[in-house]
């Protein structure tokens, strides 16, 4: 974002503060002219608030009161004094030798200073508490927090093993609007971004996405055997002083961001400032080690090596064949279907108990009807002594290998099923994942079962 100022000394951006009084009367002009939110608390924010303010302020008074003193007995006492005066007469005064900022009467909360009638999106798990995401319908979305985070920040650091298309295309129309140029041909945000061809799952048209942009630098590690980086962070830096930061399992992939089962922790720079800084600091280390270097679309060279390394990552055990990502590896969890997963399993069974073996499953997005299908598979096998032969259907191949790797991971088995999708030629036929497009070349053969995404 560029670092233009509101009236006053304050940073344009997004806040969760209280209004100081110093400062109440230019912030109400700004709010008039469309150029600040500033809301109301509920009973609850004003504690909060009120609560943070004194815990901010405290190791300041302490400060104050004890300076000049060689640490004795007598600084203990002045300290101990202070906090029975706070206690007692439950409100805060003023030291000689410290001035502290007072809330303004009636309280409120500064949320945001902006240009005029150019209101910001509020992220919904706010600035200030931390929150953690795990995937529960309950939860907010993590992409839909992100892009309220992209919406309104001066700088951000992205820290990811891969980075896929389908992940990229969720976010890329908020992306350029986040580094579009201004006035003075700058970028309103910058980017740095570190990720690796690990495993081979990175793809060149997502990197490219992402590097082309104005005001994004990308560098990558393109050596998956050495620096197998596990870590995933997105670091949002704003000149307000509420920089936030999300640390977890999630890579950039529609699956981490949507529909897999991941855990991501938010905290902030202004309720937890010294792990944020450390999550900074770290990132730092990383950006200036020579494992990752800086990768430029247009140079020939950089891109062909990225090609080759993904090639070189996804020759390697587990993987499907040079011109595709990597299908599952051999690290197993226990996957187990959800409540209303099982409900669907035990219609599917009386279903066929009464001899009507084609059925249809419908299912909102994002409930999991693959890995109904992939449980509901596995119960045929093991009744029948064998994996029955399998057709899976689906437009589009991004789906089939998410699919082929729920699959792999309920069966536990990493060689399971091929893909059939123009890139890849399967040896067999027996398990198959294929297009639509492609599906006429097999539909002649006999399946065991046969399920559409």
């Amino acid at each position: 974002m560029a670092e233009s100022k509101a009236a006053g000394s304050l940073p344009a951006g997004l806040y969760e503060r209280l209004v100081y009084d110093d400062e109440a009367a230019d912030l109400d002009a700004l709010a008039a002219s469309h150029c600040a939110v500033i809301s109301q608390p509920s009973q609850a924010q004003r504690r909060e608030h009120l609560i943070d303010e004194v815990t901010s302020r405290l190791p300041e008074l302490l400060d104050a009161i004890s300076s000049g003193s060689d640490g004795s007995a007598e600084q203990v006492r002045a300290e101990v004094k202070l906090i029975a005066h706070m206690l007692r007469e439950a409100r805060l005064e003023q030291s000689e030798k410290s001035t502290v900022q007072l809330p303004a009467e009636p309280l409120r909360i500064l949320r945001a200073v902006h240009a005029p009638d150019a209101v910001p999106t509020f992220p919904q798990t706010g600035l200030r508490r931390p929150w953690i995401f795990t995937s529960a319908r309950s939860d907010p979305s993590l992409l839909n927090e992100l892009r309220a985070e992209l919406g309104n920040v001066d700088r951000v650091d992205i820290l990811v093993s891969f980075i896929t298309w389908s992940g990229v295309r969720k976010l890329i129309d908020v992306l350029k609007l986040a580094t579009a140029l201004d006035a003075g041909e700058n970028p309103r945000t910058r980017f740095r971004i570190l990720t690796t061809t690990y495993i081979g799952a990175t793809e060149v048209r997502a990197v490219d996405a992402l590097a082309e942009l104005p005001g994004v630098e990308l560098r990558i590690s393109l050596d998956g055997r050495r620096n197998r980086l596990h870590a995933k962070a997105w670091l949002f830096h704003r000149m307000t002083g509420f920089g936030t930061a999300f640390v977890g399992s999630a890579n950039l992939s529609e699956s981490a961001l949507i529909g897999g089962i991941e855990w991501t922790v938010k905290f902030t720079e202004s309720g937890d400032f010294d792990l944020y800084a450390a999550a900074c600091a770290n990132f730092e280390t990383l950006w200036n080690d020579g494992e990752f270097q800086l990768y430029d679309p247009k140079n020939d060279e950089q891109r062909l090596a990225l090609t080759v390394a993904l090639q070189e990552q996804r020759r390697r055990p587990g993987r499907s064949n040079d011109n595709s990502e990597p299908i599952a590896i051999h690290t197993w969890f226990e996957l187990r279907p959800k409540a209303y997963q099982l409900e669907m399993l035990e219609r599917l069974e009386a279903e066929r108990q009464h001899g009507r073996w084609r059925n249809l499953v419908v299912a909102a997005t994002g409930t999991g009807k693959t890995v109904v299908a992939a449980f509901d598979y596995e119960r045929r096998t093991r009744e029948e002594g064998s994996a029955p032969r399998l057709l899976f259907i689906a437009h589009r191949v991004q789906i089939l290998r998410q699919a082929l790797a729920t699959f792999r991971q309920v069966l536990r088995d990493p060689a399971f099923g091929e893909l059939l999708d123009g890139e890849n030629s399967p040896s067999q036929y027996t398990h198959l994942f294929a297009t639509t497009r492609f599906t006429a070349v097999v539909w002649c053969r006999s399946w065991g079962l046969i399920i559409g995404a």
